[in-house]
Order: structure tokens, then C-alpha cells, then sequence
């Protein structure tokens, strides 16, 4: 499935969110034009480049462009000028410098598909606030309901801020070509991470707005709900175990052969489990100790009970036999360190399969040379912004 073999995008981002987005666009059959600044997208180096070499892919192109200089903005608006779509990451107001706003862009390209994605909106009066993931995570809400009651909060230990945000902003991005089809119409589309993450804690703000009730920090658990949290079978290997109504907690007894759990006063709606959960926590780990780790979560599974094993990225990675089973894991290349990897590949098939991502992210500013001669420059025009970008010649 590539249904945007024809479409251009123009790649203003940098960080995980943006990156996500034209990946994702990438993979549908688009042409993807990075540009990135004379240093390289900011995150190149993070995580010795695991990151950059996650998000990168799709066969996006690289240009480096100093919009510093009249060069490097005049071959920014060339490309703006021939794109079906421009994703862009800047504060607001930032692009109108550099005549890359939607609103002068789309005076010369006026069906422009155009998505600002930022980390609090275009306006409002944390629009001018710059924000990773871990800040939105704060600022949402979502932090102050993971850890444990008398710990302070935490932050989830993946960008998924980042990743949901980039995902909505490809969905959106294809619905407006979509419209675009049938309108001849393009469209400027706001999006960011805040409000998506606000969009997260819909529930406990339903919970909050009927009840008065603050969610709080239930570790590893939900408040409310028992047996909901980390258990461990026998060499103490953890796992998940998920029981959300008295349905699933009678599939889990009569699984592991315990009618008296079942019958047992104490257990018998989801309110009572909560209220003597250390007991009913007790009497389960005692039994759970006596089972194999994997033989024990394909039992509760074969049972209809949602419990899965606590992995860690090695596990993950060398382990799991579904991953392997999906052929998950796609080869990359992390260009910061110059060495193989694997990372997640693409998730999801169509009908034509799971889609394929290219084994390497770009250089920093790989195509600049390329791209420049595709948009009529030449000579000693390419040589000086090639100098400007620090790329040596390339």
C-alpha cells in the first residue's frame, strides 16, 4: 500500500514527533525532503544515535540548509513552493522570518497541505514554551498517576508523547490530501503534544468532573481494581496480570484450579477484591509461585485472562517469540556510531504485507548537493551553501 508515490513532503522537524509523522508518510510511498540545520537534526547524537536511527527511515533525503543566509532560505521556500505537504516543528512565528509560515507559503502554493506540530499549539500562553516529552508528560497530568502513592511521580521510559503526537499528525497529514482530492482545497493543520496528551487523561477528567475524586499513584496497579498489577511465578519471574471484572477474576480461579478463591466472601465483586487486596495479592502469589513463567501466562490466556510476561528490552529483542513470529524487528544503521542495529519495524501489514523501511537514516545533509541541482541551482551557487552548511563539498 503506497498511495503517496506522488506526493512530496517537505520535512521542516526535527526531535521524535515530527520524524514520526514523515516516517509514517514515508512508508506509504511519499518523497520525504529533510532539511536539517548546518549541525544536523538536535538529536542525531542522542542515545549514541538510537533515536535518530528509529525515526529516520522510510528513505527520507537529507538536505542541510543554513537559514541563517538568503541562500538557505530562498532553496527552503523553493522547496516549500513545490511540496504537496510541509510538516514543520518550530515555536509559532518562527517560519515567518524566513517566509516558511503557512501563510506565505501558501501564497504561491495555495492547495499546500501544511502541519505545524509544537508543543503546546499556536497560541494560547504556553505557545511560546519550548516542551520534550517528559515535560508533557508532567504538565498533562500523566506523570502524577505513575509510581507509587508515597514516591514522587515518574516518567514513562519511552517518548510515547512523541510517538502518539507523530502518528495523529500522519493521519491527519493523509486525511487532508484526502480531502484535498475532492476540494482541490489545502488546509493548515495545528497539532501538538499536550493536547494529546491532555486527549490521554480523558478518563480520569470524566472521573475528576463527576466525582471530585484526584486520580493518585497506584504503583504498579489501578485504583480500584484487583488482581491488577505485577505477580511473579516460579524463579520469581514477573508478569502481568490484568482482571477488570468479576468475569475475568472467575476465568482466573477456575484456570488455576482455586473454587475457593471464587467463593471466598472477600472476593466476590471487584469492590471487595480492592478492599482486601493484600489478602487476595497473598493468596495468589503463593499459587502463582508454583507455575512456570510462560506455561502459566499461555494457561491464563487459553482462559480468556489478559496476563503477559514483564519483559526486558533484551528479552524483548532475543526472546519473544512473537516478535520473532511477525518478523518485528527491522535492520538499521546508527550513522552517529557508524554500526548495525535492529529497531521496531513498521506496525502494521495490508494486504501487500508489512511495509518495508530502508536499512539506514540518511547522512547529515547526504542529498543536499542532489536536491539543489533538482531545483535548478548550479555552480558556484551549490558549493557556497554546501560551505554554509558545514558539509565540505558533499
Amino acid at each position: 500500500m503506497r498511495p503517496f508515490e506522488d506526493i512530496d513532503v517537505l520535512d521542516l522537524t526535527q526531535s521524535i514527533a515530527g520524524p514520526v509523522s514523515t516516517q509514517f508518510l514515508g512508508l506509504l510511498g511519499a518523497n520525504v525532503v529533510k532539511v536539517e540545520p548546518p549541525g544536523g537534526d538536535a538529536f542525531r547524537g542522542l542515545l549514541d544515535g538510537a533515536m535518530f536511527a528509529s525515526v529516520n527511515l522510510s528513505d527520507k533525503r537529507s538536505v542541510c540548509l543554513d537559514l541563517k543566509t538568503e541562500d538557505g532560505q530562498q532553496a527552503a521556500r523553493d522547496l516549500a513552493a513545490e511540496a504537496d505537504v510541509v510538516v514543520e516543528s518550530f515555536r509559532p512565528g518562527v517560519l515567518s522570518k524566513f517566509g516558511l509560515d503557512y501563510e506565505t507559503v501558501s501564497e504561491t502554493n495555495d492547495d499546500v497541505v501544511y502541519l505545524s506540530l509544537t508543543g503546546f499549539g499556536q497560541d494560547g500562553p504556553y505557545s511560546e514554551w519550548p516542551a520534550y516529552d517528559p515535560v508533557i508528560q508532567a504538565m498533562s497530568g500523566l506523570m502524577s498517576t505513575i509510581g507509587y502513592e508515597d514516591r514522587p511521580p515518574v516518567r514513562i521510559g519511552a517518548s510515547v508523547i512523541d510517538w502518539g503526537t507523530g502518528t495523529l499528525a500522519a493521519f491527519l497529514v493523509a486525511s487532508a490530501i484526502h480531502e484535498r482530492e475532492q476540494t482541490g482545497e489545502g488546509d493548515h493543520i495545528d497539532v501538538n503534544l499536550f493536547e494529546v496528551a491532555v486527549a490521554w487523561m480523558g478518563y480520569w477528567i470524566a472521573h475528576y468532573t463527576g466525582t471530585g475524586e484526584v486520580a493518585e499513584r497506584q504503583g504498579q496497579g489501578f485504583a480500584g481494581l484487583a488482581p491488577n498489577e505485577v505477580f511473579h511465578a516460579a524463579d520469581d519471574e514477573p508478569f502481568y496480570l490484568c482482571v477488570v471484572n468479576n468475569d475475568l477474576y472467575e476465568r482466573l480461579c477456575r484456570a488455576i484450579d482455586r473454587q475457593d478463591l471464587l467463593e471466598d466472601d472477600r472476593y466476590e465483586t471487584n469492590e471487595k477484591r480492592w478492599e482486601y487486596k493484600d489478602a487476595l495479592v497473598a493468596d495468589l502469589e503463593a499459587e502463582f509461585a508454583e507455575y512456570d513463567r510462560a506455561d502459566l501466562c499461555e494457561l491464563l490466556a487459553e482462559a480468556g485472562v489478559p496476563a503477559g510476561p514483564v519483559r526486558t528490552v533484551d528479552e524483548l529483542v532475543e526472546d519473544d517469540p512473537h516478535v520473532a513470529a511477525r518478523e518485528f524487528l527491522t535492520e538499521s544503521h546508527n550513522v552517529y556510531r557508524d554500526t548495525p542495529v535492529k529497531t521496531a519495524a513498521a506496525p502494521f501489514r495490508t494486504g501487500d504485507g508489512r511495509p518495508e523501511l530502508d536499512d539506514r537514516p540518511p547522512e547529515r545533509g547526504e542529498h543536499t548537493r542532489t536536491v539543489l541541482e533538482g531545483l535548478g541551482y548550479e555552480g558556484d551557487q551549490i558549493e557556497r551553501m554546501l560551505a554554509a552548511a558545514e558539509l565540505d563539498g558533499e
